[in-house]
């Protein structure tokens, strides 16, 4: 994180030292660079790199390599470079805050990333990843579908944090709040979801257990798939399965 680095301790944390070549270096230690040899280096918030650190990286991006501090020996690591940022970095050399041949150097392959409004085809994605980080080995929560469904139809102004932060906000008090005024329906929300009564079995069914398991599981999957219009991402929260096992039980069961 380029920007969490204090400037006077961004060279040493980039190219590392060498004991002895500052006070309080007792030991060497391998700086980013070393560290990423035979690897990928990604430096986040690029656009906070400072000028004078840019001028050495762009000596090692056209493979002149570095030296760490009190070092004599020059090191040539191999390793591909991946950064990003949110600013601008145009506007930045225009500010003189990025060096313009340091700009065209790393800016070889760009990846213009669109905000969460116009891929929202990621919201179940990003929920599902949000919320195995907060419960880890622990079950997850089952998030209704009229969450679900606000949740795609705002705009999200404040992109990925913005959705994180809002899940985690309606997990603690049971309450989704929106917290820009781009959400026409309210900035605040508070949503229950009636159960789906389970799919039936007649009491007359025949056959093994497994294939009793397996009729009742056909007939309450099919349910919740047309109760939730299809959408199997919804399906598969309210199961506590994951989307990849639903699927293989809608191809089993020919649903």
């Amino acid at each position: 994180n380029c920007g969490a680095i204090p400037v006077n301790l961004m060279e040493s944390e980039f190219f590392g030292y060498k004991k002895g070549a500052f006070t309080g270096a007792g030991s060497d230690k391998m700086g980013y660079l070393g560290l990423a040899d035979k690897g990928t280096l990604f430096l986040d918030e690029l656009g906070e790199l400072d000028p004078l650190l840019q001028v050495k990286l762009l000596r090692v991006l056209e493979g002149g390599g570095f030296t760490p501090l009190g070092d004599t020996k020059l090191s040539l690591p191999d390793l591909r470079i991946i950064a990003a940022t949110n600013r601008n970095l145009e506007d930045s050399i225009k500010a003189g805050r990025m060096r313009e041949d340091f700009f065209y150097r790393i800016h070889v392959i760009p990846i213009q990333i669109p905000s969460l409004r116009e891929r929202k085809e990621d919201i179940l994605l990003l929920l599902e990843h949000f919320l195995k980080l907060k419960y880890q080995d622990k079950p997850l929560p089952r998030i209704p579908g009229q969450v679900l469904d606000a949740m795609m139809a705002y705009e999200w102004p404040g992109n990925v944090r913005e959705l994180q932060n809002t899940l985690y906000r309606y997990i603690t008090l049971n309450r989704l709040d929106f917290l820009s005024p781009m959400h026409d329906k309210g900035s605040s929300l508070s949503i229950t979801e009636a159960p789906i009564e389970p799919a039936k079995i007649d009491s007359d069914v025949t056959g093994t257990l497994r294939e009793a398991v397996s009729t009742f599981e056909r007939s309450y999957i099919r349910k919740l798939l047309e109760a939730h219009k299809w959408q199997r991402s919804k399906v598969a929260d309210q199961l506590g399965i994951d989307r990849k096992t639903l699927y293989r039980k809608i191809t089993r069961h020919g649903l």
